[in-house]
């Protein structure tokens, strides 16, 4: 969700509601998979769905798609939540929420694209709770059949989802028996062939780095100045930084703001005693002088706490 408000910011598809423009959110569209258990008990599902409508969080709906296996790790639903659903959680914004048999694969297909149009038209949040099972343990120490004896007696007659799709197509006449043996050996060609290759590709590593963070990577000590600015540009952005607006309209800042930005005009004057919040400051300007974007909420920007670092204050 945080990678979609910045792409969208990028893209110039976000405006500031203040400006009367459009916000258009339709080009960047994020998609989050849970499991059941996740979806209902970690507290950063509540956490980030409860920003869909606040101005400066929201990504403009976010399609939430449950991975429902019925018993979470190895859990029975009514031993790890207190509602029916594990998508209850969803209702606490009036989200629409889907539920669907992972085993009927035209249901699903139509609820992903109902549920992907509904975002689209309305730039809301969405939950597709895909109820299913999981064939196998969630990892190599776990063993649902040993706290879900009964069910795990019902999966392991459970035939493979794309089998049972697969019969469905041919009693349809949609396709042919001869038909899907061919798709199946295409794929398995591919796959081989894939395989085959990965022994003797050699790949680079993941560039997660951006050439800047190389560069100073590659510094030595004796070097490390370069990723700095010049001291007298920070004097310069210091005290533009550390003075207020005059008061007028009868308007003043509150005594306390004051007396954190005379601290602040202070320490910079006299290149002493600058704190943290000071010189993040000072970083945040000279980005953004140098034409790079800066984005930060929350408690550190406008509010009564963390004051020392307020960067955003008003009458």
């Amino acid at each position: 969700m945080g990678r979609v408000r910045a792409e969208n910011h990028i893209l110039n598809t976000y405006n500031s509601s203040e400006s009367g423009e459009t916000i258009d959110r339709d080009k960047v569209v994020p998609i989050l998979i849970h499991g059941d258990a996740a979806f209902a008990g970690q507290g950063v599902v509540y956490e980030s769905i409860q920003m869909q409508d606040l101005k400066n969080y929201t990504v403009g709906g976010t399609i939430h798609v449950i991975v429902n296996n019925q018993i979470g790790y190895t859990t029975a639903p009514q031993k790890g939540r207190s509602g029916n659903y594990s998508s209850d959680l969803a209702k606490s914004i009036n989200a629409p929420i889907f539920h669907v048999n992972a085993q009927s694969i035209d249901d699903v297909h139509h609820v992903f694209k109902t549920a992907a149009e509904y975002r689209q038209k309305f730039n809301h949040d969405v939950v597709i709770d895909l109820i299913g099972y999981r064939k196998f343990g969630h990892n190599e120490l776990d063993q649902p059949s040993f706290t879900q004896p009964l069910m795990y007696k019902q999966v392991a007659k459970m035939q493979p989802v794309a089998r049972e799709y697969e019969a469905q197509l041919i009693s349809e006449g949609v396709v042919t028996n001869e038909e899907i043996k061919g798709m199946k050996a295409k794929i398995a060609a591919e796959l081989e062939s894939a395989y085959t290759k990965s022994k003797t590709l050699e790949f680079e590593a993941e560039q997660w780095q951006s050439a800047e963070w190389v560069r100073a990577a590659e510094m030595g000590d004796d070097q490390a100045q370069r990723s700095g600015v010049p001291l007298d540009r920070l004097r310069d952005v210091g005290e533009k930084i550390s003075i207020l607006p005059p008061d007028e309209g009868g308007k003043t800042f509150h005594r306390l703001v004051r007396k954190i930005f005379e601290q602040r005009q202070k320490s910079i004057s006299s290149g002493s005693g600058i704190d943290w919040g000071t010189a993040e400051a000072l970083a945040f300007s000279t980005l953004i002088q140098d034409g790079f974007q800066v984005r930060i909420s929350g408690q550190d920007v406008e509010r009564g706490t963390f004051s020392h670092r307020h960067a955003h204050v008003f009458y």
